[in-house]
C-alpha cells in the first residue's frame, strides 16, 4: 500500500516536469502545400504550391495561449491554361511568384485531453510579387495580410501543423489573394 501512494505521488510530481520539458519555447518549421488563387488573382493564374519556413516563440507555460510566429514563404502559381500564358499575344511559359515574410501572432483554442491543438493565426508582413521562368513583369513589395486556423499535432516521434490561411495583398490593378493549404513539421 505504501509503495504505490509513494509511486502515485512520484509520478504526480514528475509529471508536470515532463510536460515542461516538451514544450521548448523556441520552435522551427518546414512545411509545404498547395495554393489556390482566389477571384480575379485566380482567373489568370492557376493553383499552385508553396513552402514555408517558420521560427516560433511560445511560452513553456501550457496555460499561456499566446505565441508569436515568424512565417517566410515562397508561393508559385502557373499562368492559367496549358503552357503557361501569354503576354502582348506571344506565350509565354512563367508563373507569377510570391515571397513573403510576416509575423504572426497565435491563439491556441482550448482542448483538453484532445490529441491536437488548434489554434487562431492572423497577421500581417511584407509580399514581394513578381514573375518566374521566361514571363517578364515588374517585381513590387507591398504589405499584405493573412488570417487562418491550424492545429499542431505530435505521434510515431513526429510533431507537426495543419493549417489553412487567407493572404491578401492590396494592388492597384486588383488585389492578389490566395488561400494556401499547409502541412509541415516542427523541431
Amino acid at each position: 500500500m505504501r509503495r504505490s501512494i509513494f509511486t502515485a505521488a512520484l509520478l504526480g510530481v514528475l509529471s508536470p516536469v515532463a510536460l515542461l520539458q516538451g514544450q521548448r519555447p523556441v520552435t522551427l518549421g518546414l512545411a509545404g502545400g498547395v495554393s489556390l488563387p482566389q477571384g480575379r488573382f485566380g482567373d489568370g493564374v492557376d493553383p499552385g504550391w508553396h513552402a514555408l519556413a517558420t521560427l516560433s516563440l511560445g511560452s513553456q507555460l501550457h496555460l499561456h495561449p499566446l505565441a508569436l510566429r515568424l512565417d517566410g514563404a515562397y508561393n508559385q502559381f502557373a499562368f492559367a491554361g496549358t503552357g503557361g500564358g501569354t503576354v502582348g499575344g506571344a506565350p509565354v511559359d512563367g508563373s507569377q511568384r510570391t515571397i513573403s515574410v510576416t509575423l504572426n501572432p497565435t491563439y491556441r483554442l482550448p482542448s483538453a485531453g484532445w490529441p491536437l491543438a488548434p489554434y487562431l493565426i492572423g497577421g500581417a508582413g511584407a509580399y514581394n510579387l513578381g514573375c518566374a521562368g521566361d514571363a517578364t513583369c515588374d517585381a513590387t513589395t507591398r504589405f499584405g495580410w493573412n488570417a487562418g486556423l491550424g492545429t499542431k499535432f505530435a505521434g510515431l516521434r513526429l510533431r507537426g501543423f495543419l493549417e489553412a490561411r487567407y493572404h491578401r495583398v492590396a494592388l492597384k490593378g486588383g488585389d492578389v489573394h490566395y488561400f494556401p493549404l499547409t502541412l509541415g513539421l516542427t523541431f
